[in-house]
């Protein structure tokens, strides 16, 4: 006896069929999957969580992917192939290898992850005191290496980092060259065992007065040390000194300088530039009792 189907029903049929059709592919398809389970671990043999373990497979550009959990370990379902897989951990170096997986599997694996080398990168910046040329010695603009003569050159920089404020201070770290009480009026030196209160130069010209001299309008310092008659016209065997004043900047700027200590140790040094045009421009340096004042022009130094 044959009885009629409503439409309802049929597709209800249809439904139930199709659901039971996937779950048939479904099952078919997991089967045909294996299982990849293993562990990473540290050097100290530790479980590593959080690590990335990736398995591509051999012809394939992404793959699937799984994270460790606490106990370090991980598990995977692939096709049956060759695959490469890799970890990937924070802080440890990464470990690939290649997995053949054959349809009986393969036994759960043991991954080691070494520790990263360190890699950070440290930037060093060092201030450069050194000076190439310098004309006092010849006259001329010179470089060192062809001056025939031991030069140190103390420069702003160095002047300003160690705190200097005396030909006293500069020396004591001068070789060859040590500082002399000078009877506590004036600056005494010894150059190579030749003592001396006046081998003493300011720009290139004699400055034999006995005092103690600043160097607050000074922009750098020149020890030439051996017989200097040869180029200045006079003086000992031990050698010279030669103070370079500041010169104005074509570039405004203000500087006030305070400075205290033990022994009633007080100081104030003030370092005005102020240029007027591309071509002048004009520089005022002083401590109390003493001021200096330059102009310069882009065509004469005064």
């Amino acid at each position: 006896m044959l009885f009629p189907l409503k439409s309802g029903h049929v597709l209800r049929f249809l439904y139930l069929s199709l659901t039971a059709a996937t779950l048939v592919i479904q099952t078919f398809a997991e089967g045909s999957k294996l299982p990849l389970q293993g562990k990473v671990l540290d050097p100290a043999r530790a479980p590593i969580a959080g690590a990335t373990v990736k398995a591509i497979l051999d012809g394939r550009s992404s793959g699937p992917s799984s994270v460790t959990d606490q106990a370090g370990e991980f598990s995977l379902s692939l096709e049956p192939g060759v695959y490469a897989v890799t970890v990937v951990a924070e802080g440890f170096e990464e470990n690939a290898l290649t997995v053949d997986l054959t349809t009986n599997g393969i036994a759960p694996l043991t991954l080691m992850l070494q520790i990263a080398s360190l890699r950070n990168t440290i930037t060093v910046v060092g201030t450069d005191y050194q000076t190439p040329a310098i004309n006092s010695a010849t006259k001329t603009l010179t470089s060192l290496r062809d001056i025939p003569q031991s030069i140190s050159v103390v420069t702003r920089e160095q002047i300003n980092d160690q705190l200097l404020s005396s030909i006293g201070d500069v020396v004591r770290y001068t070789p060859g060259i040590t500082a002399h009480q000078g009877e506590n009026n004036r600056d005494q030196i010894v150059i190579r065992g030749v003592s001396s209160s006046a081998d003493f130069f300011l720009n290139g010209v004699r400055d034999d007065v006995q005092y103690y001299r600043d160097l607050y309008n000074v922009d750098r310092v020149e020890i030439l040390r051996g017989p200097n008659a040869m180029i200045f016209g006079r003086g000992g065997g031990g050698g010279v000194i030669n103070r370079v004043t500041k010169q104005p900047a074509f570039a405004p700027f203000r500087e006030i300088t305070l400075q205290g200590g033990s022994f009633n140790n007080k100081r104030v040094a003030v370092d005005l530039n102020q240029p007027f045009n591309s071509r002048t421009a004009f520089r005022l340096d002083g401590i109390p009792r003493v001021i200096s004042a330059r102009l310069r022009n882009a065509l004469n130094s005064t």
